[in-house]
């Protein structure tokens, strides 16, 4: 009895294709995963963005109004709960000049305990203390 030759595939050919097929499986599951976490980090950057814009807006330190040094903070409402602030306010010029720095920190804490932070540094001039007895302006 002759055998004649079958068309078809050995099993060691079908588990070295499973196998292969296994690992691309997996290194596409984890390509994906990461991806997920870096729009996940993004979107909490983007959230610290526009939080630092809302809290100028409800917290301004425009023109007319008067600068001090100190810090202040505070949270915010949800749905941006995790998000918090802090803003501190130094002066840095000479005793008569009215120059200041602002720090504005927005931090929030990830999934896994770790906290992130997005910070934002301000130079202010502010020429009309000098004419309104702010800055002490004798030398």
């Amino acid at each position: 009895m002759k055998r004649t030759a079958t068309s078809g595939m050995s099993l060691i050919e079908v588990l070295l294709a499973l196998a292969i097929l296994g690992i691309g499986l997996a290194v596409l599951i984890q390509a994906v995963s990461r991806c997920l976490a870096v729009v996940h980090k993004t979107r909490n950057y983007e959230t610290a963005r526009y939080l630092l814009q809302r809290l100028a807006a409800e917290h301004p330190l425009g023109m007319g109004q008067q600068i001090a040094a100190g810090a202040e903070d505070g949270n915010f409402d949800p749905p941006n709960e995790q998000f918090s602030w802090h803003r501190e306010i130094t002066p840095i010029g000479l005793e008569d000049e009215p120059l200041f720095q602002i720090n504005t920190r927005i931090a929030w804490s990830n999934d896994g305990g770790h906290e992130s932070a997005q910070e934002t540094m301000t130079i202010v001039f502010k020429p009309e203390y000098m004419q309104s007895g702010g800055v002490n302006v004798s030398r």
